[in-house]
């Protein structure tokens, strides 16, 4: 009896250590996809910042003449 006691407890430890390993490794494969998502979206595609797609001045709006008429 006391020898099943001791794989028991055996187990449960070593269960107890693939669990946290793992939860530790996800946790760092989700932040590490976060950070990498938030840099592309900051970006933009070609390394450059939203709204400044050629490197100058964003566009103008355009004027409303035809409702002014």
């Amino acid at each position: 009896m006391k020898e099943k006691i001791i794989w028991f407890i055996i187990g449960l430890l070593c269960g107890a250590i693939i669990s946290t390993g793992s939860i530790f490794f996800y946790t760092l494969a989700a932040n590490s996809n976060t950070n990498n998502s938030q840099q592309n979206m900051q970006q933009g595609p070609g390394g450059n910042q939203p709204g400044n797609m050629n490197g100058g001045t964003p566009p103008e709006m355009p004027s409303n003449n035809a409702q002014q008429n």
